[in-house]
Order: structure tokens, then sequence, then C-alpha cells
């Protein structure tokens, strides 16, 4: 899980640099994907599958 957000944290970073140097708002607007699924959407899949498990 940590390597997940790792990887994501710098995809988050990669593409929101070439996309403010390149001026292309939807490598930016990726980047803040990759960001915002690193840190809340692991956990809520992580909660789901527990949850759907849990029957």
């Amino acid at each position: 899980m940590p390597l997940v957000q790792i990887i994501l944290f710098i995809a988050f970073a990669v593409l929101t640099t070439i996309g403010y140097k390149k001026n292309n708002r939807n490598l930016m607007l990726l980047g803040a994907i990759a960001i915002s699924f690193a840190f809340v959407g692991l956990d809520f899949l992580m909660g789901v599958d527990e949850g759907l498990s849990s029957r």
C-alpha cells in the first residue's frame, strides 16, 4: 500500500510539473486525480472490500 502511494505521488509531481511547463491543464488534472486516488481512493476501496468480505 505505501509503495502505491509513493508511486502515485511521484506521478502527481511529474504530471503537474510537465503540465505547468507546457501549459496543459489536462496533465495537471491527471496529476490531481492521481494524488486524490493515492490518499483517499485507496482507503475507500479497501474499506469497501473489507465491508463486503465481512458479510
